[in-house]
């Protein structure tokens, strides 16, 4: 269904799809913050990645986990950005993922007409502390914090993924993010909301099952979302680029990340995904990311574009 709710409407069915052609353009994102990983750690287990199969939490390499993420940070900054860091948070080992804890609003799709941070309700009382962290980087960027009108869980750009051009925002439900929770970020935008809900509980943010590489394509693994979801992806996007379903879940394949429109940033190994994406034309750059990957992250989770 489609329903009005205050400036953003929610589009739950393919019918109801907006053509990309009639919304608001948005300018490509210039900048991106990462979060220092001196605390990055797998202390507690909220994902199924977290835990090997005799159930024990697997075990990081803070040495090789920092040089992974230097070899992103220079990645981003190769492909065009400006790279801003978020102080280490003692006691919040899954702050490196700075992609959670805040919803960037492009001035262009604000309700208030300038850049707005929405700040999350994670979900886990253990990522709580991360939010205000974040958000303080992101005001010293120009972005005015806000929080929502509800305590309904919502993880950022977890669950929001912003469409490259256009003002939209791919809203993903599941484990980590509810409808109540969208219901209250519409009043600050002017985009709709498109509603995707995950149905397997490897792929428990919208990040890790569909990837927004430009305008027309996505890279995505279709099974890790309900039919309905499947279909409005279809309905909005010329060309979908099916991730490999062993690279996916082992690897995290469809959590990568785009910044250029021609360089996709992406966890190594990932052989079969990585040729359907050079098969498209796409520069293929890949990442070690296999200390995070522990934690059930990668390239896209590890850092925030904004504008």
């Amino acid at each position: 269904m489609t329903r009005t709710l205050a400036h953003a409407e929610w589009i739950e069915r393919a019918e109801h799809a907006p053509a990309l052609e009639s919304l608001a353009p948005l300018p490509p994102t210039r900048r991106a913050l990462l979060a220092d990983p001196s605390e990055f750690d797998v202390a507690y287990a909220i994902n199924p990645h977290m835990r090997v199969a005799d159930g024990s939490l697997k075990r990081v390499d803070r040495e090789r986990a920092r040089e992974q993420w230097l070899a992103l940070a220079s990645a981003l900054r190769e492909c065009g950005l400006h790279t801003h860091v978020v102080p280490a948070l003692p006691g919040c080992p899954d702050l490196v993922f700075c992609a959670n804890q805040a919803l960037p609003v492009p001035p262009e799709a604000s309700a208030l007409g300038r850049s707005l941070a929405l700040a999350s309700n994670m979900r886990w009382p253990q990522r709580r502390r991360e939010v205000p962290q974040v958000l303080a980087t992101l005001r010293e960027l120009g972005y005015a914090p806000r929080r929502l009108a509800t305590l309904a869980p919502l993880e950022g750009m977890g669950d929001g993924l912003w469409h490259p051009g256009r003002a939209l925002v791919w809203a993903g439900v599941g484990p980590r993010s509810s409808p109540r929770a969208w219901s209250a970020v519409a009043p600050w935008l002017r985009a709709p909301l498109v509603a995707l809900e995950l149905i397997d509980p490897d792929f428990y943010h919208l990040d890790t099952a569909l990837a927004l590489l430009d305008e027309r394509t996505c890279l995505w693994l279709p099974d890790a979302l309900s039919r309905s979801s499947r279909r409005l992806v279809e309905a909005l996007i010329p060309r979908r680029i099916e991730a490999d379903p062993g690279e996916a879940r082992e690897r995290l394949a469809c959590n990568a990340c785009c910044p250029d429109g021609r360089t996709v940033l992406i966890q190594r190994g990932c052989a079969v995904t990585n040729g359907r994406l050079r098969a498209a034309g796409y520069e293929v750059r890949e990442l070690d990311t296999d200390e995070f990957l522990k934690s059930g992250g990668s390239v896209f989770c590890m850092k925030l574009l904004v504008w």
